[in-house]
């Protein structure tokens, strides 16, 4: 190191030093700061937040319980006396694994109840970690602008979903449901991309079924246009 870079390195070293003797009581402050905030996030994931789950876990069997019985009511608004139902689980439980999944089933019934703009909103806050729920769970927000009569918006969301994660069985389907969706939104060419995706991919799909005269259709009408 030449002279002039020790003086100048030695310049810096003094700047640092004289930076945290003035300062040394923020930088203190600020550390002890981080510390607590560092110490509060593990509370929250480690301890706080599997607590409160294992709370609410009693209520979301018995509500899933209902729901499987078809006892959407039930399932959605709970009993007060003895169980909270889905939508009271997504609101207090917001943020936990058990109140996403709470919300995706709140968002379902209410879908089943036709109150497509109250299950949007749900589904809209449902994250989900396995990737074929997750698109699932798009799939439904799909269905709710199509029962909306938002069809463009809902080919976007189906056509979301079908893009998620290729499968078998989840992507034909949100491509057929696409299809129709651009159908009705009398976007032909989307509609016969669509069909023809699953004709070309997923052939074997019983979501391919009529698919040639579904293509056929939306050709015709593409070229009536």
């Amino acid at each position: 190191m030449s002279t002039e870079e020790q003086i100048i390195d030695s310049k810096g070293i003094q700047s640092l030093s004289e930076f945290y003797e003035k300062n040394k009581k923020n930088v203190s402050i600020a550390g002890i700061a981080l510390i607590v905030l560092a110490a509060g996030i593990w509370y929250y994931k480690s301890i706080y937040t599997p607590a409160i789950e294992e709370e609410a876990n009693d209520s979301f069997f018995m509500a899933e319980r209902y729901y499987a019985m078809d006892s959407l009511d039930l399932a959605l608004n709970g009993d007060a006396a003895k169980f909270m139902g889905m939508i009271e689980l997504s609101d207090e439980y917001s943020g936990t694994k058990v109140g996403q999944r709470a919300a995706y089933f709140a968002g379902r019934i209410l879908l089943q109840k036709g109150k497509y703009d109250e299950a949007l909103d749900y589904l809209e806050d449902v994250t989900m970690e396995d990737e074929i729920m997750a698109a699932q769970v798009i799939t439904l927000q799909g269905d709710c602008l199509s029962e909306l009569e938002k069809y463009e918006d809902a080919a976007d969301k189906y056509m979301k979903a079908a893009n998620h994660r290729n499968n078998s069985v989840s992507t034909p389907y949100a491509l057929l449901k696409a299809g129709m969706a651009y159908e009705e939104a009398k976007a032909y060419d989307d509609a016969y991309e669509a069909y023809e995706l699953i004709f070309n991919d997923y052939s074997d799909s019983k979501y391919a079924q009529n698919i040639e005269l579904r293509m056929a259709r939306a050709k015709a009408k593409m070229n009536a246009q």
